[in-house]
């Protein structure tokens, strides 16, 4: 009988047990990790294709699965449950521009380069190498002598055979500048073309990031590897592997281009980082001076932008009297944010100003500037403190409001997905994060932050509640609530 004709019935009772050996069968095969806070979203996937694969039971669904042909295929539709595929054209447009202004000039700079080898190592449905393409294609890469090599590779054989269509609808070509969409893509009836001269300069195929064997372009490697919302979802160790493996792939002074959410720290001193045009690139050593001058430059203007006491290093109080004095001005400012008392929270904060004091006072003075509309100045702070930690997640999050708040949404939600990976306890980013999504429409995204809410007061940790605007954790979770309440009618 065909799948398809098969009525859907509810699935069996699902052990931990069984549980743990389809997750682990799924990151032995693609390195996908499920921890215990994502065990909810596995349960829902595996139901949603018992139900309709013909299998009788958990142990005769492992069964299937083990199965050399048939096996596979199922694989592959359990992937598409398991595996998010969804990204955007140009998203977190900094790495397009750190790519067009400063990392292709320093490829092509090199005259004795005959080809640029570029790979997108997690490519989805295409909309990362295409923008690849139509900035190399504006860029006139071709009439300065070099080649392109252009590989897009994923796990799921589905996405991969959309992404070489290359069709999509009016949302997902939002971001593409309307130059682009004239030049590069045609009117369909369900949308918009990639035009076949842009089709034809990148190069699909399926390709497993879990396994070894990564490709290798002659004769020195990879110029540039994106792989960007990937590792987030590895282990630690696995993640050690996947950087180690594209360390050996790049070529010398080549470029690795992660998520702005993904941390490199685990790859210790195989790779310098730059920043360019406000994104962080990694570099596999040695570095070229022209980058190591603009990272010192950058570094320069950074420390410069930081606010400096006014009085004398030797006036500073000791280390143990700063500190307490710093924690008992950030509980009088809290105090006075939650009461709206902004005046006396700025001065209870103005000590801040000596560098000396920990990042969450900052936070603070931020934090409270935003509040009171100053949010350029809550920006500049927040930009100053990322450039010292790009992982500071109330940072994120105070840039996320500011964002959100002027309107541009999606930026909005790169910055709560940002804070978010850095502290997935941080309940108001995921709180906010819902907010964008419902307002941009895409109500089944903002069904899945509000759980995310609720999931991280259930945790009990509480350092978010700083940001917390005076509300109790039981007022954040009935907001959550009523939310999905609400969300619950569209279904």
């Amino acid at each position: 009988m065909p799948v398809s004709c098969i009525t859907a019935r509810p699935s069996p009772e699902l052990t931990q047990a069984q549980l743990d050996l389809f997750r682990g069968l799924i990151e032995e095969r693609v390195g996908v990790y499920f921890p215990d806070s994502r065990r909810d979203a596995l349960r829902r996937a595996l139901a949603a294709r018992i139900t309709r694969c013909g299998a009788t039971d958990w142990d005769d669904y492992a069964r299937l699965l083990a199965c050399p042909k048939r096996g596979e295929v199922e694989f592959r539709r359990l992937l598409r449950h398991v595996v998010i595929s969804e990204t955007d054209f140009f998203r977190i447009p900094a790495h397009f521009e750190a790519l067009r202004r400063v990392l292709l000039p320093a490829m092509v700079a090199d005259r004795a380069r005959e080809v640029l080898n570029i790979w997108s190592a997690a490519c989805s449905t295409g909309e990362e190498p295409y923008s690849i393409a139509m900035t190399l294609a504006d860029m006139g890469v071709a009439l300065r002598g070099a080649r392109l090599h252009l590989l897009a590779t994923d796990v799921n054989a589905d996405v991969i055979e959309r992404a070489r269509r290359g069709c999509y609808g009016e949302r997902a070509v939002r971001r593409v500048p309307p130059e682009y969409l004239t030049r590069y893509f045609r009117r369909s009836s369900s949308g918009y073309e990639v035009s076949p001269n842009l089709r034809r300069r990148v190069a699909f195929q399926e390709f497993n990031l879990a396994h070894p064997g990564y490709p290798c372009p002659p004769p020195a490697g990879w110029d540039i590897v994106f792989c960007r919302n990937v590792v987030m979802y590895f282990r630690p160790q696995t993640t050690r592997q996947v950087l180690a493996r594209f360390r050996q792939v790049l070529r010398s002074g080549g470029f690795l281009v992660l998520s702005p959410t993904e941390r490199l720290t685990s790859a210790g001193d195989d790779f310098e980082t730059i920043e360019a045009a406000g994104a962080f690139i990694y570099v596999k050593p040695p570095l070229d001076r022209s980058l190591l001058s603009l990272q010192r430059a950058r570094a320069a203007e950074h420390i410069q932008a930081r606010p400096r006491a006014a009085s004398a290093r030797s006036s500073r109080p000791s280390r143990a009297a700063s500190r307490e004095s710093e924690q008992e001005a950030c509980a009088r400012a809290l105090a006075d944010i939650a009461a709206e008392r902004w005046d006396q929270a700025e001065r209870a904060l103005a000590p801040c100003a000596d560098e000396s004091w920990a990042a969450r006072s900052h936070l603070l003075l931020a934090w409270l500037r935003a509040l009171r509309g100053n949010c350029d100045d809550a920006a500049a702070m927040c930009l100053g403190l990322l450039a010292q930690d790009p992982l500071l997640a109330p940072a994120h999050y105070i840039l996320g409001l500011i964002a959100a708040r002027a309107g541009d949404l999606d930026q909005g939600l790169e910055h709560f997905g940002r804070a978010i990976y850095a502290d997935p306890g941080l309940v108001p980013a995921h709180y906010h994060l819902g907010i964008a999504h419902h307002s941009l429409g895409d109500f089944a995204a903002a069904r899945r932050a509000f759980r995310g809410a609720l999931r991280a007061l259930d945790d009990g940790r509480d350092p978010w509640l700083d940001f917390s605007e005076g509300l109790t954790p039981g007022l954040w979770r009935r907001a959550c609530e009523e939310r999905l309440a609400s969300l619950a009618v569209r279904d």
